[in-house]
């Protein structure tokens, strides 16, 4: 695997489930994102409390084809994650180090830990 930060046949669970990566504690204890391709699922159950979130974002320009039909580039995203990390950029904040994304994000590990 390279440079990734994760051990080879270890079951690992995953925060977040984003459109083409997984986020999820690796080696180091950082919730990173991982491409989906890397990994096979042993369970594919969503957690009670996870959220589901759905994105939608319009580009710019316009475009026209030969017929004259405009339209525009869209984006489409989704994720789905634990209520508590369901707010916008989340994970930039934590990793710019905002304490109230800090303290949640290590409530949310410390009582993960204490039912697993």
């Amino acid at each position: 695997m390279g440079n990734v930060d994760l051990s080879h046949d270890t079951i690992y669970e995953v925060i977040e489930i984003q459109q083409s990566s997984y986020r999820l504690e690796g080696d180091r204890k950082e919730p990173a994102l991982y491409d989906k391709r890397m990994f096979d699922i042993v369970d594919p159950t969503i957690p009670e409390g996870y959220i589901y979130q759905f994105c939608y974002e319009d580009s710019e320009e316009f475009h026209e084809d030969e017929d004259g039909f405009i339209w525009r580039d869209f984006e489409e995203e989704y994720n789905i994650t634990p209520k508590c990390f369901a707010q916008r950029a989340f994970f930039d904040f934590y990793f710019d180090r905002h304490e109230e994304q800090v303290a949640i994000y290590n409530e949310y590990i410390k009582n993960r830990n204490k039912s697993a």
